[in-house]
Parts: C-alpha cells; sequence; structure tokens
C-alpha cells in the first residue's frame, strides 16, 4: 500500500459490501413486515385498496434503510481498529493513523512497518461477508405470513364491495335527480320552477352525502313533501269550473270558438276570452242572451269561487246589456284562464320532479333491500346459542304447569286438566332444560296430512313437540313477501320505506343476538 488512505478507500469498501448485504435484508424484513401490519389491519378495518397502500410502503422502507445504512457508515479510526482485531496485525493500523500527522523518530517506522503488513494481508478479509441465520429466518416466516394473509379470503371484501355497491346506487341515484333537475330547466320553466329546482339540488346532495342507501331514502320523503306543498290546492276545481264553461260555451253559437280554444289549453282559452269581451257589441241580442244563459250555467257548476263569481258578473251584465261591465268580467275569466295555466304548469313540473325523485327511491331501496338480504344471510350463518334447543329438559324434578309451552320433562305434572307424563291442557310439567329462545325460532305448521285441509295444523302425536324453524330460515321469506305486496300496491313510497325500515331492523336485531 502507498499511504493509510489508501488503506482507509480499500476497508471502507469492503465494510460497506459486507454491510450492503445486512442492510438488504434489514429492508426486506421492513418490508414484509410493513405489509403484514397492512394486512392484519384490513382483516379488522376495512380498507380500500390494500395491495396498494402496502406496496406504497415498500419503497419508504428502503429508503429509511439505506439512509441508516450511509449514517452507519464507520469512520477511519474504526476501519482501522476493526482490520487490527481481524488480520491480527496488533494494533499497527491504528496506531499508524493515530499518529499519521506526526513526525517524530519513530513515526516514520511505525506508518511503513503498518504499509507492509497491510501489503500483505487480506484487507478484504477485515470485513467478511455474511448474514445472520436468525435474521433470514424471521424475514421468511414474515414474508409467507403475509403472503398467506394476502391469498386467503378477507371477510372486509365483502363490506367493501357493499360500500361500492352503496356509493354505486347513491350516486346513480343523486344522477337520476341531476338529469331531472336538467330536464325541468330546457324549456320554458315553470313559474315555481326556482323552488323546485332548490328542492332538487338539496335532496340530491344529501343523497350523495348519506352513509349508506338506507340512511339516503329518509331524504326522499321529505322532498316530495316539500313540492306537494308548492301545488296549489284550488287547481282541480278551477280546471273544472274551466271544463264546465267550455261544455257550457260549446252550445252557443258565439262561444263556440271560445269553448275550443279553453278545451286546447287554459293560455289560448284566456285569449279567447278576451276577444270574445271586445266582440260583444256586435253580438245580436238573441247571441248575448244565449251567451248569458251559458255563463250562469257556467258559473252554478264552477267549485272555484272566484271564477263562478266572475262568470255570474257577466251573465248578469249581459242581461241587463251592460257591455262594458260584461267584458271586465270576462276578462276576469281570462286572467283566472292564465292563473289555470301557470298552475298547470306547476302542477307538471311538480309532477316530473316526483318521478325523479321515485325513480332515485327504487335505485336505492332496490341496494337497501340487497343490504338487508346480505345482513340476514351473514346473521343465519353465524352460530346462534341456543338454536339447536328444542324446549325439553331431563331432569326429575317435580313441575307446576301453569305456562303455555310444553315440556317433555320427565316429572310428574300437577298442572293443567290432568293430562299425562307432566302434560296439562294448560300448562306442563317439566324439569328444567335449556331451550332456544324466543326470539330465535318461530312456529312454522307443518304440512297437512291426508284428508286435512290445508288451513288447519297437522296434528301432534303423543310426546310431540311445535316444530320449530330458525328466526333466520324464515324471515327473509317472509321480508321478500311482504315487499312484493308493498311493490304491487298503490301506496305511497314513504310507506313502502316503512315496511322496509322494519324488515331491515329486524335483521339487525338478528344480526347483534
Amino acid at each position: 500500500m502507498s499511504s493509510l488512505e489508501a488503506v482507509v478507500r480499500e476497508l471502507r469498501l469492503s465494510a460497506a459490501r459486507a454491510s450492503a448485504l445486512r442492510y438488504l435484508l434489514h429492508a426486506l424484513l421492513a418490508s414484509a413486515a410493513w405489509i403484514l401490519a397492512i394486512v392484519i389491519v384490513a382483516r379488522f378495518v376495512p380498507l380500500d385498496q390494500v395491495l396498494k397502500i402496502a406496496a406504497a410502503g415498500v419503497p419508504l422502507a428502503f429508503a429509511g434503510v439505506a439512509a441508516a445504512w450511509v449514517a452507519a457508515r464507520p469512520r477511519p479510526m474504526r476501519l482501522m481498529r476493526t482490520a487490527d482485531l481481524t488480520l491480527g496485525l496488533k494494533e499497527r493500523l491504528s496506531t499508524a493513523w493515530e499518529r499519521r500527522s506526526e513526525h517524530g523518530p519513530m513515526d516514520g517506522e511505525l506508518r511503513r512497518d503498518a504499509l507492509e503488513k497491510a501489503a500483505r494481508a487480506q484487507l478484504q478479509a477485515a470485513f467478511p461477508v455474511g448474514i445472520r441465520r436468525g435474521e433470514v429466518l424471521l424475514t421468511a416466516a414474515v414474508a409467507i405470513a403475509a403472503l398467506g394473509l394476502v391469498l386467503l379470503p378477507n371477510p372486509m371484501d365483502q363490506v367493501l364491495a357493499q360500500r361500492r355497491a352503496d356509493h354505486a346506487a347513491q350516486a346513480k341515484a343523486a344522477t337520476t335527480i341531476a338529469a331531472t333537475e336538467k330536464k325541468l330547466a330546457a324549456p320554458s320553466p315553470a313559474p315555481v320552477d326556482p323552488q323546485v329546482q332548490k328542492i332538487l339540488q338539496d335532496t340530491r346532495a344529501r343523497i350523495a352525502a348519506a352513509t349508506d342507501p338506507r340512511s339516503a331514502l329518509q331524504n326522499i320523503t321529505p322532498a316530495e313533501q316539500q313540492l306537494l306543498q308548492l301545488s296549489d290546492p284550488q287547481t282541480p276545481a278551477r280546471a273544472s269550473a274551466a271544463q264546465n264553461l267550455a261544455n257550457s260555451l260549446s252550445a252557443t253559437g258565439s262561444g263556440h270558438a271560445a269553448a275550443q280554444a279553453i278545451n286546447a289549453s287554459p293560455a289560448q282559452g284566456a285569449q279567447a276570452m278576451r276577444s270574445l269581451a271586445s266582440q260583444l257589441q256586435n253580438l245580436s241580442p238573441s247571441d248575448r242572451a244565449e251567451l248569458a244563459k251559458a255563463l250562469a250555467a257556467a258559473a252554478q257548476q264552477s267549485q272555484d269561487p272566484q271564477m263562478a263569481a266572475s262568470l255570474q258578473q257577466a251573465s248578469a251584465a249581459l242581461s241587463k246589456a251592460d257591455l262594458n261591465a260584461a267584458a271586465l268580467a270576462l276578462g276576469g275569466v281570462a286572467s283566472q284562464l292564465d292563473a289555470l295555466q301557470q298552475q298547470e304548469s306547476n302542477d307538471q313540473e311538480i309532477a316530473a320532479a316526483l318521478n325523479g325523485l321515485e325513480a332515485a327511491r327504487q335505485q336505492l331501496a332496490s341496494q337497501a333491500d340487497r343490504d338487508a338480504a346480505q345482513a340476514g344471510a351473514t346473521a343465519s350463518g353465524s352460530p346462534r346459542p341456543g338454536a339447536g334447543g328444542a324446549g325439553s329438559g331431563n331432569s326429575n324434578s317435580s313441575g307446576n304447569g301453569s305456562g303455555s309451552g310444553n315440556g317433555s320433562g320427565n316429572g310428574n305434572g300437577n298442572g293443567g286438566s290432568g293430562g299425562t307424563g307432566g302434560r296439562g291442557t294448560s300448562g306442563s310439567g317439566a324439569g328444567q332444560g335449556t331451550g332456544a329462545q324466543s326470539t330465535e325460532r318461530v312456529y312454522v305448521p307443518a304440512g297437512p296430512v291426508s284428508g286435512q285441509s290445508e288451513t288447519d295444523p297437522a296434528p301432534l302425536g303423543p310426546g310431540q313437540d311445535v316444530p320449530l324453524t330458525p328466526y333466520t330460515q324464515v324471515i327473509q321469506s317472509y321480508q321478500q313477501t311482504a315487499l312484493e305486496a308493498a311493490d304491487q300496491s298503490l301506496i305511497p313510497g314513504s310507506e313502502r320505506d316503512l315496511v322496509r325500515a322494519y324488515f331491515s331492523s329486524l335483521g339487525e336485531s338478528g344480526t347483534g343476538s
């Protein structure tokens, strides 16, 4: 070696080569431990994109270990001392390095001796390459455990799938409402359009922000009620009055055109009534009398007080030949027809908004039903304590039958009206046995025997108990039947939601018990 600095460079290279393998193993262990931790957490907490999260931590683990490897690079004095110990140089290198800047009588000789010994020694052997067997085994065990958990089915995947389906259903419902908003804003909007748009926008935002479809459904009914409050309750009466007016005018010669216009639309009818008011002076006395009679008949049939009053005023004015008053009264009828046109436009927009909300309700309800069915299936697949009992005991104690159940114990029954074997008509003598809870089993009648009506339950033989079926095996069929009946019935969507919420609560209580 030409100098001590050259010795340090070679020793540093040897040390880096030897420690690189160890730190690489540290990085692999840290990465495997990170993946294992994420996979374990994902089995208790629903995490979306678990593999991406686990993979994102691997580069960070390698970067951290690389930084530690660089920071742990040994100093030159440590390199020299390690080489002295490993190669048996008896502190020649460390002493020469420590006195490298000294110029005493022996310093030069010390450096030459150290360099000669270093030249004959294999400096690469000062830092042998090797790894600990225990660390290798630990890394392999952690990696195998992480891989096994990744390959095994994760119960949280079902929860995540349900959440994604819920979010998709809510997004679809919100899109349906947004499409309704756009459709209503496309043509000439009705006077009530700003209020309708505000209700739809608020409902769409609440549905998108709801935690699940079942919670989102709770926003539909209030929105429908708000829309219904925007409708004028006098619209049907005014529409009926307009139809009666058209029927009465159709029988007159002067009012026939106005009748056709009213049948076409209230707006056209209003224009026709104003035109008729401007032509009153051109009518003959007989035509005026005929028109007055028709207006009086329409006033009597009208269920709208305002239109009835205007029609009556027009009829009375025509009867008195007061054409100006008659024209003013017919102008009032035209204004009421204009108002009817606005009310009908409002009702059409409200009906379209209600249809959009109902479509969103159906989408959310379908997903809510699937969630409830999935919860019920999960509850039926889990073990339930006491579900296998049949309410029978085998104790030899005596029981007084005062209940409504049937026991099969060996005690001597003293209750009821004197049955045998501990069984009475109003009670049963039974020992202390372990039976199923009342909330866990329901009575399901057996099939009828030959010659027996289907409405009568099958008779029980001596010592037979009432056949019971686990609650979770029948609740789904009951729910399906009830929901199908509700869908086929002409009931509001809010009441169908009550039926759906009832069975959903039953499924939740069954899962929690």
